[in-house]
């Protein structure tokens, strides 16, 4: 009962990671909108309903949140998968447009999906919102600087929100894993320790935990490195 019949906005949900939560909520009994990129809308006659949008573009996240939340009946939940990455390359080397594109993709899309979302949920007293920061907002290694920062941005944003919020029913947290085990992630470091790696298993329950009824965490970003052998 931890989740069922609570209603959820999952971003990025044809993702590795987007797609793999998706399927954790339905099973815990959520309903559940993603977005994708895509020209035209998907048949949503399954379980999910599927709206385009692109999440770095203010108009599309109005337009998503209002047809979401009409979909819906409401809104208890928003996970804000959508991110990317960049090859290392110094700061030197570092063009405007990656700076950019990192600041919006990561940090952005997390801002104005939160906007729209607290929007809705302040106005029921409810409402469980979670982020994804990263390893690398944590422990910064060289040629990482636009990811980097606009991870660690997330992780500020997150703590600064749950101080806004603490006394509307809303908690927001952000999770930081390191490498996920996706088959895209093995097929581009296929000499890695894939035992050291989390799965995408485990980050969807721990994000089913901090959206659960009964959580009371709020403001925190939470590691999501390093397994038991």
């Amino acid at each position: 009962m931890r989740l069922t019949g609570l209603k959820a906005i999952v971003t990025g949900a044809e993702g590795a990671m987007g797609s793999v939560l998706v399927k954790k909520f339905l099973g815990e009994g959520v309903k559940v909108i993603g977005t994708i990129h895509a020209v035209q809308r998907p048949n949503n006659a399954g379980p999910v309903v599927y709206i385009p949008a692109d999440v770095t573009d203010e108009g599309d996240v109005t337009r998503l949140f209002r047809d979401a939340v009409s979909t819906l009946g409401g809104l208890d939940i928003l996970v804000n998968t959508v991110g990317g990455y960049l090859p290392a390359r110094p700061v030197v080397d570092l063009q405007v447009s990656d700076w950019d594109h990192m600041m919006n993709l990561n940090l952005r899309s997390v801002f104005l999906c939160t906007r729209e979302a607290l929007r809705v949920m302040r106005g029921s007293g409810y409402g469980r919102i979670v982020n994804f920061s990263a390893q690398a907002a944590l422990h910064p290694a060289a040629g990482k600087s636009a990811y980097s920062v606009a991870k660690a941005a997330v992780s500020v944003f997150t703590e600064v929100v749950a101080k806004e919020v603490q006394r509307d029913g809303i908690t927001i947290n952000a999770i930081a894993p390191g490498i996920i085990d996706t088959a895209a992630n093995r097929a581009s470091m296929p000499g890695a320790n894939y035992a050291e790696w989390v799965s995408p298993d485990d980050i969807a329950e721990t994000i089913c935990f901090l959206c659960s009824r009964g959580n009371p965490i709020s403001g925190t970003t939470l590691r999501a490195f390093g397994r038991l052998a």
